[in-house]
């Protein structure tokens, strides 16, 4: 069973990071036996109750190709926009 390394586990508990969109990136996916989204998917799965009700997207990419790049932006930038109302930006004192 894969389980998900510590330096991850700090960054989703970080509660500065409550709410904010998640999104992963499954580079490498133009190359033969790479960990394909249904194999990473169950890593981040064991985060769950740490993850908790943010929006949180797995897909697999490309950089040497660009595919996925443009979709997961956009994902993101959706994300970000839907959650912008919900946590609104801090302003500065």
């Amino acid at each position: 069973m894969l389980r998900y390394p510590k330096p991850l586990h700090k960054m989703i508990k970080n509660e500065l990071l409550s709410g904010v969109p998640l999104l992963i990136l499954a580079n490498k996916q133009d190359l033969p036996d790479v960990m394909g989204v249904r194999e990473i998917k169950p890593v981040f799965q064991q985060a769950g109750a740490l993850i908790g009700r943010r929006d949180c997207l797995t897909i697999p990419v490309s950089a040497l190709t660009g595919e996925g790049i443009d979709e997961g932006i956009k994902w993101l930038v959706d994300a970000i926009k839907r959650h912008s109302i919900v946590r609104p930006p801090r302003e500065n004192d």
